[in-house]
């Protein structure tokens, strides 16, 4: 399998510019092959909201407000993920966010051990930002670690924004499309034989609660119609 996203499988879909950022850290040129081949795209949401969120707002939130530092750009998510004790405690340590306080408290005091620097890594395949710009982050090839249960059988697609307050920008939706629609054909997957779910949904499959993930403000039900319909249509060319 091609690793590296061939978006011009799209192309008669709008997209913005797209980079290859595979080599982004020592931790995502190690990550483990995929076991089992693709049966899902995951939907993400990650980065800080545009606008801090009143304490009305943040009270109602099942899942609780980040304490951040994610940013809301590519460098700044790779840095949160690399650098970041929290980010690092996502990626290399097992358990819940309870299971890892600890940890992140005694990494904020006196740093993140390189070893685990050297494991980290940004845990989604793809990350779409507010202008449309698209990064790659994982090879295709490679197990992300984005969601449990689908780390080896699906790929993660992020966004950057809080959709929990805000809703995503028109770039970032239109290479949205253009993105899995080019998966679903550079893996010959058809839409009815892959499942596109939001990170809450893949979570509640495992009974894990919610995060508000991707959030009430993306418009999901209309995004998979979209990627079913244009995935239907036989590529230009």
């Amino acid at each position: 399998m091609k690793p590296i996203l061939d978006l011009s499988l799209a192309s008669e879909l709008p997209c913005g510019p797209f980079q290859d950022r595979t080599e982004h850290s020592q931790g995502a040129l190690r990550r483990p092959v995929r076991e089992e081949p693709c049966r899902a795209l995951v939907f993400h949401r990650i980065g800080e909201p545009q606008v801090q969120p009143t304490p009305e707002e943040t009270a109602q939130l099942p899942g609780g407000v980040l304490p951040g530092g994610e940013g809301r750009d590519i460098d700044g998510i790779i840095r949160f993920f690399t650098s970041h004790p929290e980010g690092v405690a996502t990626v290399t340590l097992d358990g819940s966010y309870d299971d890892k306080k600890a940890t992140i408290d005694k990494w904020s005091r006196d740093g993140v051990p390189d070893s685990y620097r050297d494991k980290s890594f940004v845990p989604y395949s793809i990350v779409i930002e507010p202008d449309g710009a698209v990064h790659q982050l994982l090879r295709l090839d490679v197990a992300g670690a984005h969601a449990r249960g689908f780390n080896h059988s699906g790929i993660g697609v992020a966004f950057i924004g809080d959709f929990r307050f805000e809703s995503p920008t028109d770039e970032q939706l239109a290479s949205g499309l253009a993105v899995c629609v080019a998966l679903l054909r550079q893996l010959g997957l058809s839409s009815s034989s892959v499942k596109l779910y939001s990170h809450d949904e893949a979570r509640a499959l495992i009974g894990q609660g919610k995060k508000e993930c991707v959030g009430k403000h993306f418009p999901l039900d209309a995004f998979r119609q979209q990627i079913r319909e244009h995935r239907s249509t036989p590529e230009r060319g």
